[in-house]
C-alpha cells in the first residue's frame, strides 16, 4: 500500500513538474489568451475569422497572431498587412509587437488604421492619382472650406443648402466607392440635382492644392489597384498575410 501510494506521489510530483515546465515554454505572446484565441493565433494556413462581442480580446489576439506568424516564420514583418480603426488600438498592436520582438516601430510600416497604411501607400504611388508624392492631407474645416468657397461661386444659397450637408453626401459617396467617373446615375438628384458637379469641382480642387481628404485616401489606393494590374500582383506578391481588426465595421472602399 506504501508503495502504490509513493508511487502515486512520484506521479504526481512528475506532473506538476511537467506542467510548470509546459508554462515556461510558453510564448510571451501566447499568455492570457483562451484556448478559441490561441487556436486562431496558431492556425497558419487558409482563413480565419473571429467571431466575439466588444471587449473580449479580439485585437490582442490579433496582435498575438501577428507575431506568431513572424515567430513561425511564414512572415517577415513587412510581408504582413495588419489594420485597423483607431489610432489607438494601432499605437497598441505597434507597442505590443515592438516590445515582443524588439523591431522598431517604422520597421511595422504596414501595421496601422486603414487611413494610415493607405496614405502610406499613397505617397508611393501618388502621380497615379494625379498628385506628388508631398500632398497635404485636409481635415474637416479646410474640407468646408473649399466646399463653401464653391458654394458662392456657384451662387447656391448655403442656409438652405449647407456645405456640411454637401460635406456629408461627398464622404458618403467616397466611402461606397463612387468616383466622380462611376457616381451612378440613382445619386444625380441629389443636393438639389446640383451634388455631382459640385463632387467634380471639389476634386479638381484638392488635384489643383495637391490635397486629399480622408475618404481620397482609400478611394485613390483603390482606384489604383483597380486600374493598374501591375502594382495590383505586386502588392498581392508582397503580402503574405492580411489581418482585419473589427472587420464587420469596414465599409465598401475599405473592403475592396
Amino acid at each position: 500500500m506504501e508503495k502504490i501510494n509513493e508511487t502515486k506521489d512520484l506521479r504526481g510530483r512528475h506532473d506538476l513538474l511537467s506542467t510548470k515546465a509546459m508554462a515556461r515554454l510558453v510564448p510571451p505572446y501566447l499568455e492570457g489568451l483562451n484556448a478559441a484565441q490561441r487556436e486562431a493565433v496558431e492556425a497558419l494556413d487558409g482563413p480565419v475569422l473571429m467571431l466575439a462581442g466588444a471587449g473580449t480580446g479580439k485585437t490582442k489576439a490579433l496582435t498575438a497572431r501577428f507575431i506568431h506568424l513572424i515567430k513561425a516564420g511564414r512572415a517577415q514583418p513587412n510581408e504582413i498587412l495588419g489594420v485597423t480603426f483607431t489610432n489607438k488600438a494601432a499605437y497598441e498592436m505597434k507597442h505590443r509587437v515592438t516590445s515582443l520582438l524588439g523591431y522598431n516601430v517604422d520597421g511595422l510600416k504596414w501595421l496601422g488604421t486603414f487611413h494610415s497604411v493607405c496614405a502610406r501607400f499613397l505617397r508611393t504611388h501618388a502621380e497615379l492619382a494625379g498628385l506628388h508624392s508631398n500632398f497635404t492631407i485636409l481635415d474637416t474645416d479646410d474640407q468646408l472650406r473649399i466646399l463653401k468657397q464653391l458654394i458662392i461661386a456657384e451662387r447656391v444659397d448655403e442656409k438652405r443648402w449647407p456645405a456640411r450637408l454637401l460635406l456629408g453626401i461627398i464622404d458618403s459617396w467616397k466611402n461606397r466607392a463612387f468616383t466622380t467617373e462611376n457616381l451612378p446615375r440613382s445619386e444625380n438628384d441629389i443636393y438639389d440635382g446640383k451634388g455631382p458637379a459640385f463632387y467634380s469641382m471639389y476634386q479638381a480642387r484638392l488635384k489643383t492644392l495637391n490635397a486629399c481628404d480622408f475618404g481620397d485616401l482609400l478611394l485613390n489606393v483603390v482606384t489604383i489597384l483597380q486600374q493598374n494590374r501591375d502594382i495590383l500582383l505586386h502588392y498581392q506578391k508582397v503580402f503574405k498575410y492580411i489581418l482585419v481588426d473589427e472587420y464587420q465595421d469596414t465599409n465598401v472602399a475599405q473592403y475592396y
